[in-house]
């Protein structure tokens, strides 16, 4: 069964990584072929990368509705042929408003597929491998995003977005066959439990200081770390380095240079990710793992906008990068050992993933703003601030845990 389970995780993680490509290709392509895709400012690209979140906050509810009445597989087939259709369409959009509905459409797939792996990682997983299956999904699943970004970026400055677009759609689609094979048809949610539950009774469960912590945290980080870095990166080289970057004797564009950048974090990510996952299924020490990680990210965020030459900046860059796919996974392994233990675990599940694409919306949109506003260095200045603090914060729950801990023991 453990062997099955196994082979069913690493099925729906790459077939998120095909999904997620066309969605990764973006975020490389679209900051510096604007133009080409029919936009009239930088403006537009940052909402264009927000829009699919924004999208998603008020569907995140009606998906885990959805998910307790329909077909799991069904779910996911409908999430796959959706984001096919829509990542072939970027290469022919010539119009802002066609590219928010595109946008807005890709969004609903990806709320009705990230909670249905979700779902599915919490009915498979135990105590003992949940850390396990949560680092291999999310290594595997970022695949898509070394494809995307790798080959996004270099179609991209050689033949332009409509190619890229076709092809990356295209491979989309082909992977439905995966899913009849080995995507289960339902999924146990606990329906019968969670109907019993009011809407009071949910609403309590935020009362719970452990989970306000949780989502506070996954909030900020998604925030800083993955929708406003991973947005802004083509336009940070851009603007540090030119368009036009002579890398070793090679002239490459910043497209081209930020995916081969993202490209190498999501080579390396899957392995150490892994190894994170199993690490926390070992070790009651979770919150100081996350707030060492925190204090890493922290530092990073003060050394990248120094004027260094690029060969130094880049591997800083990506160690940088490779931590947030670790606060990442250690984010998901708390939620989901949290989800573990309730009954509500549809509705926390939702509300983690709403509030995560609440902070991918406005990554984008907040980086390309303050960064016009208070420049690079600023803005980098204060995510590390804010990484520094969610670190302290964490490290002290650790120690109030431990207190009431002793408290209960000798009482």
């Amino acid at each position: 069964m453990e062997f099955n389970n196994k082979h069913t995780i690493i099925a729906i993680s790459l077939i998120t990584a095909i999904f997620l490509a066309g969605d990764a290709m973006l975020y490389i392509v679209l900051p510096t072929h604007w133009k080409e895709a029919g936009l009239t400012s930088l403006v537009q690209v940052g909402i264009l990368l927000s829009v699919n979140r924004f999208v998603r906050l008020p569907l995140n509810p009606l998906i885990g509705y959805m998910y307790k009445r329909i077909n799991f597989r069904t779910g996911i087939l409908l999430a796959v042929i959706l984001s096919g259709i829509t990542t072939v369409c970027y290469g022919f959009a010539q119009d802002f408003t066609v590219w928010v509905i595109l946008r807005s459409i890709w969004g609903l797939a990806w709320s009705l597929f990230k909670l249905g792996a979700f779902l599915l990682i919490l009915q498979l997983a135990t105590d003992s491998n949940r850390g396990n299956y949560v680092g291999t999904y999310n290594g595997l699943y970022r695949l898509g995003s070394l494809v995307g970004m790798l080959i996004g970026g270099f179609f991209a400055d050689l033949f332009g977005i409509k190619a890229i677009s076709i092809i990356i759609g295209t491979s989309a689609l082909l992977s439905i066959p995966i899913i009849f094979k080995y995507i289960p048809r339902t999924i146990q949610t606990n329906e019968a439990s969670e109907k019993k539950l009011s809407l009071l009774t949910n609403f309590n469960s935020f009362l719970n200081s452990r989970l306000i912590m949780i989502l506070g945290t996954a909030f900020l980080l998604v925030m800083l770390l993955d929708g406003m870095i991973t947005a802004t990166l083509s336009h940070i080289i851009e603007i540090k380095y030119t368009d036009r970057i002579n890398l070793l004797g090679i002239i490459v564009g910043a497209a081209t240079l930020a995916g081969l950048i993202q490209a190498l974090r999501w080579g390396l990510a899957p392995i150490i990710v892994m190894k994170i996952g199993t690490a926390l299924d070992k070790t009651n020490q979770k919150n100081r793992i996350l707030s060492f990680f925190l204090v890493c990210a922290a530092l990073l965020y003060f050394i990248i906008p120094k004027n260094v030459p690029l060969l130094v900046w880049m591997p800083i860059l990506l160690v940088h990068l490779l931590i947030a796919s670790v606060l990442t996974t250690i984010m998901d392994a708390i939620i989901t050992d949290y989800s573990s233990r309730v009954i509500n675990k549809v509705f926390i599940m939702t509300s983690f993933t709403l509030i995560v694409d609440l902070g991918a919306a406005l990554g984008p949109i907040i980086g390309y703003s303050l960064e016009q506003k208070i420049g690079l260095t600023n803005l980098f200045g204060f995510s590390g601030v804010v990484c520094f603090f969610l670190a302290v914060v964490w490290l002290f729950s650790r120690n109030v845990s431990s207190i009431k801990n002793l408290i209960h023991q000798s009482s």
